[in-house]
């Protein structure tokens, strides 16, 4: 308990154990007295207060202080009427266990009081202003606030007007206005004060003749802390038709810091920075969409909404009760800005009814609130009120929600025969209403139809059923109505529009549901029902090829149509090559590339519906990666052909699966469930739930997105779950990626992994077990928690050995081949890494690049000359592009991979070189940085060869794809040359035995010529078939070499040679 100190002590009868004090707190008009004394029974308080009577309001007894853990003589009195200003006198008597009284004075002299002196303390009006500054073109908000003592505030009633009446210049609705015959740099003084004139105030406003663009972003962080020596928060400001630029506070405002910025989309990020580096997103908020064209938003540190209020974003920046959280049935928490003062009352109402006879324990900042009532269902509004110090705060239901869980598994739309049931799980909302729309871009209150659900109050769930012909190819929303409590203590509704989380089919961008049936014919391509995975015998076969829909076929030497550039069905347009006319050479393109490739997994990066694309202007140079995800159970529109055709982009996506598996080739989705773009609609359903936050109720951020979905929590476990089966049962996928998976809970995953697999026992799913940022999950699903239970991870230490970190730094392709620990990584790495992270290989996915970071090439460049400028990369490549160190690295790399055990993941395009010419992180970057160039085929058509033919080698024979982990344990044996473990030549031999025998030789080393023969294993039959050298690569063999007679090695190569194989 928080109090203003005023301690003094006094000797009594040689003991020096007096000790008496007084706490004074004027905000609720209560003193308390201590005291304490060996020998004392209990004591009495007289003074100016209560004319130095005696009385029981006025006796101290024996109790424990909670401040300090002391026993002492304690008692709260509360003067009701409160105290005049002035000074007071007083002392104690103390009675000891004779019945005998002991006066005690003040040890300032003989026979003198103790004393104090009360203060009341008036309220403060303060004007708070939107801006400064005032224009024809962006009036400014006006809010007054009064300041209570200790900072409590409330919003009075108002009388606005103006020190000096000026033609041009009026206030309306609590709103500053100007016109153009105003002078720039006019004053203007606004005068405020309250209806009964107790309290006033002004502020001096600055009127300007310019028209600032733009929308005004204000941005607030408790600690007023926006920049420093090493770090700034600023806007990244990026739209449809650029890649995106940043933009710093440069106004001080009532409201913390503010900008000007464009009408797109934005993200307030802290950029941090040392004497060599620089983090652009150390953190950051969610993305929030500017296109409303607000004059003024208003954003909260770890709050994921936007006010376009002054005065909404004020009451929750200077509400005094943080948060307030119900997470089982037993307990309140509440949390304090400040530990309160004595004589604070607390209250709890439900359903603005006070709740008598529970418990309020308070320690320091926090009070915990016990004894509740049996019956608090979900919907109920429970708030906790004080006295007069802090404002009221509604109680969030956190993880007592828990308890309202919905096991059916037809939560959205579920279509019935003729009959059409919506269900949306909404614990706390007191009314759902169904909205129907006839299109996709009717405005709220332009609805067709309008339906009052029905609550079920054991799991949450409201639910409507109509009939089929009424709803059928309608767009939809749901209307939420919810009870919220403002800052006087008063009821207000609050009301939210929602898309169905839910929703297998939306509208254009996804701002409204569609009532359809996807199992209908009309959402099915031709031979759907007929369409099957190509077989596998084990996921140890799978080699995954990583492509983004649009990159892959957008670029004009694509050779596919240009209505299909970009899109699902673009992606397998079958027939396309690229043609060299002044060489006469032509290549394969799309498609019929990844055939001739021979990769068996394609690994699509996010197509379900994502939010940082506008799917109206497809034609524009408006891309992204897509994990910023929106409406997750929906293809993404604007990679169909027809994003206003709710259909459209369904029976495309499966079309291309089809095709997919047609061709032989596996499909992998790539999902975002740890973080979604925005958390406003999730949170206009059930506030505070879908995503984690920390102990005062503020997102965290271990996606560096802003946000953090809380998967361990049972309804969003099931959302997820449910998500991940609709795709693989309705869209027939064969695998699932998930980004940053280590905020995502192994329960979880367990769970998708048990599902997926009855579906069919090679569906891959594995992800990066790591996370984006600090985050207070504790059973997250990071590097080592895959073991033995079906599924893999993203190996970064296997990749790293080979090729560096992102800086980038070297690896033993690419400069460090003599370092002695990454040697052993590297021998790890190609044991399926069954010694460290594993328990078998295929759990790691061995990979030495992907989308984000560094292509293979410009990693292998970088590290290597860091003096290399962005757009100069892969430069004077020589005619036999084997001549050049930079491709026998890249080739090198790929070799590891393609003979490591476990499951190799390549990233589109590295089989051509591709270079994104130093953009490391192109998700925001244009199509001439991330498009596919197929002209490139012809270029290094030698290399392609080359990873086909690696790829060849690795499906046909047995000896990179064991699977067992003992068999590799026992049948792989590694040495150095010349023994050394630093001399950067490795030299693997395989022995299986009838299956036969392999030697693969990886030279990291710069010297050319490098002889082995003296340290190679020899070979049972005496001699060797070469399939792989430092040119060519060939599953059938090159040519035979006898032992001891194995070709000197070129620089920064590898070679692989077999004998008595007995092919698969």
């Amino acid at each position: 308990m928080r109090t203003m100190e005023f301690n003094e002590k006094k000797y009594i009868t040689n003991n020096e154990d007096g000790i008496y004090g007084v706490d004074l707190c004027p905000i609720s008009n209560t003193i308390r007295f201590t005291a304490k004394c060996d020998g004392i029974i209990y004591a009495y308080v007289v003074g100016d207060f209560n004319n130095w009577k005696k009385s029981d309001k006025y006796k101290l007894g024996w109790q424990v202080d909670v401040n300090d853990g002391i026993l002492k003589m304690m008692k709260e009195i509360k003067f009701d009427n409160g105290l005049k200003n002035g000074e007071y006198r007083y002392k104690y008597i103390l009675i000891d266990c004779n019945g005998n009284e002991h006066w005690i004075d003040s040890e300032n002299g003989e026979k003198n009081s103790f004393s104090f002196v009360w203060k009341n303390v008036n309220d403060v009006l303060k004007i708070y202003t939107s801006n400064n500054v005032v224009t024809k073109f962006s009036p400014i908000e006006l809010v007054a606030i009064a300041i209570g003592l200790y900072g409590k505030v409330s919003f009075p009633e108002i009388v606005w007007s103006l020190q000096n009446e000026v033609k041009g210049i009026y206030i309306k609705n609590g709103y500053l206005f100007v016109d153009n015959t105003v002078n720039e740099g006019e004053e203007i003084i606004v005068n405020a004060h309250t209806k009964d004139k107790r309290l006033f105030t002004s502020k001096k406003i600055i009127a300007s003749k310019k028209d600032y663009q733009g929308t005004l972003v204000h941005f607030y962080i408790e600690d007023n802390n926006y920049q420093g020596n090493d770090f700034i928060w600023n806007v990244w400001s990026y739209g449809k038709n650029n890649n995106g630029k940043e933009f710093n506070f440069d106004i001080n405002t009532d409201f913390g810091v503010a900008v000007y910025a464009p009408n797109e989309n934005i993200i307030i990020r802290k950029k941090r920075w040392g004497s060599d580096w620089v983090n652009y997103w150390e953190e950051q908020t969610n993305s929030f969409d500017l296109s409303s064209n607000n004059k003024n938003i208003y954003i909260i540190a770890g709050d994921g909404r936007y006010y376009d209020s002054l005065k909404d974003a004020i009451i929750i920046s200077l509400t005094n009760i943080k948060y307030a959280v119900m997470d089982d049935k037993e307990k309140i928490k509440v949390h304090l800005t400040s530990e309160p003062f004595i004589g604070i009352g607390f209250d709890l109402y439900i359903n603005n009814k006070k709740v008598e006879d529970i418990t309020f324990i308070t320690h320091g900042k926090e009070v915990v609130i016990t004894n509740l009532p049996d019956d608090i269902k979900a919907n109920d509004l429970v708030v906790v009120t004080t006295s007069n110090m802090y404002n009221p705060c509604i109680v969030r239901m956190g993880k007592y929600l828990d308890k309202f869980y919905y096991y059916k598994d037809d939560l959205g739309v579920t279509f019935n025969g003729d009959k059409v049931s919506f269900k949306l799980w909404a614990p706390i909302s007191k009314k759902v209403e169904l909205l129907l729309y006839k299109e996709w871009n009717d405005k709220i209150g332009e609805e067709y139809e309008t339906f009052t659900m029905g609550y079920l109050s054991k799991s949450g769930v409201y639910e409507i059923v109509l009939n089929r012909s009424d709803v059928e190819n309608m767009y939809y929303l749901y209307k939420l109505s919810f009870n919220e409590v403002n800052s006087n203590g008063e009821i207000d509704d609050r009301i939210t529009y929602v898309v169905d989380p839910y929703a297998y089919s939306v509208g254009v961008n996804g701002d409204k549901g569609f009532v359809l049936d996807i199992n209908d014919t009309i959402a099915k391509p031709y031979g759907w029902k007929n369409d099957v995975s190509p077989k596998i015998k084990s996921k140890d076969d799978a080699i995954l090829y990583e492509m983004h829909i649009r990159d892959f076929t957008i670029d004009n030497t694509s050779g596919v149509s240009n209505a299909l550039k970009g899109t699902f069905l673009g992606a397998v347009q079958e027939n396309t090559y690229y043609e060299d006319k002044k060489n006469n050479k032509i290549v394969k393109t799309g498609i019929d590339h990844l055939v001739e490739l021979g990769i068996t997994h394609v690994h699509l990066l996010p197509v379900f519906d994502f939010g940082s694309v506008d799917e109206r202007f497809p034609n524009s140079n408006n891309r992204n990666w897509g994990y910023d995800p929106k409406n997750f159970n929906v293809p993404e529109g604007s990679y169909s052909t027809n994003p206003y055709n709710p259909v459209n982009r369904i029976i495309e996506f499966r079309e291309m699966i089809f095709k997919f598996h047609n061709k032989g080739i596996r499909v992998v989705m790539d999902m975002v469930y740890n973080h979604m773009m925005s958390t406003l609609n999730m949170d206009n359903i059930v506030p505070g739930y879908y995503f984690r936050t920390d102990y005062l109720g503020r997102y965290t951020n271990g996606s560096g997105c802003g946000n953090e979905m809380c998967t361990e929590r049972p309804m969003v476990r099931k959302f997820i779950v449910d998500s991940c089966m609709h795709w693989i049962k309705d869209y027939h996928i064969d695998g699932i990626r998930f980004d940053l998976m280590e905020l995502i809970d192994i329960d979880t995953v367990k769970e998708i992994v048990s599902k997926s697999n009855k579906y069919d026992k090679n569906f891959l799913v594995y992800g990066e077990p790591w996370k984006g940022g600090n985050s207070p999950i504790k059973n997250g699903t990071y590097k080592g928690s895959q073991k033995n239970q079906n599924f893999s991870i993203f190996n970064d230490t296997f990749r790293d050995a080979i090729r560096g970190n992102n800086d980038p730094s070297k690896g033993y392709i690419n400069g460090n081949q003599y370092n002695s620990t990454i040697n052993w990584s590297i021998i790890e790495g190609l044991k399926g890494s069954v010694y460290t992270i594993t328990s078998k290989p295929n759990e790691s996915i061995n990979y030495i690049d992907a989308h984000d970071n560094y292509t293979i090439w410009d990693q292998i460049e970088k590290s290597q000359n860091y003096n290399v400028v962005n757009g100069n990369y892969r430069k004077n490549i020589p005619a036999d592009s084997f001549d050049s160190m930079f491709v026998r690295q890249n080739l090198l790399g790929i070799g590891i991979l393609m003979t490591a055990q476990g499951i190799p993941f390549i990233q589109e395009g590295s089989e051509i070189l591709r270079t994104k010419q130093g953009d490391h992180n192109s998700y925001k970057s244009d199509d001439f940085i991330n498009a596919i160039k197929w002209s490139d085929k012809i270029k290094y058509i030698q290399v392609f060869n080359y990873y086909k033919g690696l790829i060849e080698i690795r499906k046909e024979l047995p000896f990179f794809k064991i699977g067992d982990s003992e068999i590799i344990k026992k049948n792989i044996n590694f040495k150095f040359a010349n023994n050394d473990e630093t001399s950067g030549v490795i030299i693997s031999h395989i022995d299986l035995g009838k299956l036969g025998q392999c030697l693969v030789i990886y030279n990291g080393t710069s010297i050319d010529s490098y002889d082995v023969n003296n340290d190679a294993p020899k070979s049972t039959l005496g001699y060797w078939t070469v399939l792989a050298d430092d040119k060519n690569a060939y599953k059938n063999g090159l040519y035979t070499v006898a032992n001891n007679c194995i070709p000197k090695l070129r620089s920064f190569s590898f070679m692989i040679l077999c004998s008595g194989i007995n092919r698969i």
